[in-house]
């Protein structure tokens, strides 16, 4: 319900009375972290309306319901709504630092209070690598699981329609592939937001992309091409007698269909960004970065990034030069995701970043 009030913008409220300090004191944070302004008039919450799903997102999350979007006025939460998450919140007694909440009970540990804008490489330390950080409680297991049969899945159905007498060469080969892929990716995040989230994708820093994720995103890319070509460069002269020509499917054909360049288009520049980011960036990453730290996250989101790119028929040479390139891509993309709190500007880069490869290998045709 909204309330109009003259010369004043639209406001949702939210009875909280029946929250402990401490939840109203994650909200707080939390809303502040996202660039919402709240107003409290004792335990009762006013927020701008255009502020609504945010806030109705982190309201549920907080209070342990699986579907998001609670937003009438008087709604009055239940007595006992589910802790917090551990991570460091702004301290109840002192607004000039932030405090540690374990879960259950603030803890005695303070530190100052972090700048409004994360910097843009993740700190060492764990604990402040995950401040104001709402996500996954859980599904790193998952992850790896939609990881594991990804792959598999990916590889069978090549090795399937090979084994039928497909070409290796076809466009259909190359959209099973990808299909195979990203089904069991996008399964994986599925079921991980609604067994560990709010059942929500914005879970994972699924949302809509903002004007500035795209000059963002393209200079992201534009510094993973120079990195990843400097990797290319030192291994190539690490492994000289390496074969680095690639035999797959569209790539080695001298005059591809019109049909065939579309497909390949649509897959590299639009399929794979928003895929592969919604399950490295968003669930991999979101998973493990409450286990591990955002550093350690970032970095083993990039690896599993490089190793999913293997292709049936690879040499050695060609997939160590692969996994690297791509590797150092998925990292840049991983600091990006944790810098912004979402997704938009990493699918930007990696678009970005696979609009290179396919102009490339089309004008070499």
């Amino acid at each position: 319900m909204t309330i109009d009030v003259p010369d004043a913008p639209a406001t949702t409220t939210y009875d909280l009375a029946a929250w402990p300090d401490g939840s109203r004191h994650a909200l707080d944070g939390l809303l502040r972290e996202r660039s919402v302004e709240p107003v409290w008039q004792g335990t009762t919450l006013l927020v701008a309306e255009r502020e609504r799903h945010v806030t109705a997102d982190l309201v549920a999350y907080l209070n342990g319901s699986a579907a998001p979007g609670v937003t009438a006025t008087g709604w009055s939460a239940p007595a006992r709504p589910r802790d917090p998450a551990p991570a460091w919140y702004p301290n109840p007694e002192d607004d000039a630092t932030w405090r540690w909440w374990d879960g259950h009970r603030w803890t005695a540990f303070t530190e100052p209070a972090p700048p409004r804008y994360r910097p843009w490489f993740p700190p060492r330390d764990r604990a402040a690598g995950n401040e104001g950080e709402v996500g996954l409680r859980g599904g790193a297991w998952l992850a790896l699981a939609g990881f594991v049969v990804g792959e598999a899945v990916s590889i069978g159905v090549v090795l399937a329609a090979l084994a039928l007498g497909e070409s290796e060469r076809s466009v259909f080969l190359l959209v099973l592939s990808a299909l195979g892929l990203w089904s069991s990716l996008t399964i994986a995040c599925v079921i991980a937001v609604r067994r560990y989230g709010t059942g929500s994708l914005r879970d994972l820093g699924l949302a809509w992309p903002r004007w500035s994720d795209l000059g963002t995103g393209v200079v992201t890319s534009i510094v993973a091409r120079f990195a990843g070509m400097a990797c290319a460069i030192a291994l190539i002269t690490v492994l000289p007698d390496e074969s680095y020509t690639r035999g797959t499917s569209l790539l080695d054909q001298s005059d591809p269909s019109v049909a065939a360049m579309i497909v390949l288009g649509l897959i590299v520049v639009v399929g794979a960004p928003f895929f592969e980011e919604l399950f490295f960036r968003g669930l991999v990453q979101g998973a493990l970065q409450p286990r591990v730290g955002a550093r350690v996250a970032v970095l083993l989101q990039a690896i599993a990034f490089g190793a999913v790119h293997y292709q049936v028929g690879m040499s050695l040479g060609v997939f160590l030069i692969t996994f690297t390139v791509v590797g150092v891509s998925g990292l840049l993309f991983g600091v990006l995701r944790w810098h912004t709190h979402h997704l938009g500007a990493g699918m930007f880069a990696h678009a970005a970043f696979n609009v290179v490869a396919v102009v490339v290998t089309f004008a070499s045709l």
